[in-house]
């Protein structure tokens, strides 16, 4: 029974002995906190490349008529399309956002560590 008691105190200051190493160690851990995101450039720029093959497949499959080649046609259709795309994918990444309910999860990290 004896050995019992010399256990549980032992047990007891663990967990405080293992801090003091640690502050003196300067490993101390901070809580922080991070929030995962879509990121809103990769929606727009996916947007962009699809208007950007919509308009070629477009102005490919178009005859040149009224005085406009397929190279201005093209151009004008990458910048209607591009407008439209962009926004709808920036428009996706918000409602991705809002929908997932990114909440901030607290973690551990170490003091010294400056990583993003």
């Amino acid at each position: 029974m004896s050995e019992q008691s010399q256990d549980t105190p032992d047990q007891a200051s663990e967990p405080a002995r293992r801090q003091e190493e640690t502050e003196r160690e300067g490993t101390a851990f901070v809580q922080v906190t991070r929030r995962r995101a879509p990121r809103f450039r990769s929606f727009a720029v996916t947007g962009l490349v699809l208007a950007f093959l919509l308009a070629a497949v477009v102005a490919a499959l178009t005859p040149p008529s009224g005085g406009y080649s397929q190279r201005a046609l093209f151009g004008y259709l990458f910048c209607a399309f591009g407008l439209v795309l962009v926004l709808l994918g920036a428009l996706v990444a918000v409602l991705l956002d809002r929908r997932t309910g990114t909440r901030p999860r607290p973690r551990r990290r170490g003091r010294g560590t400056s990583r993003v």
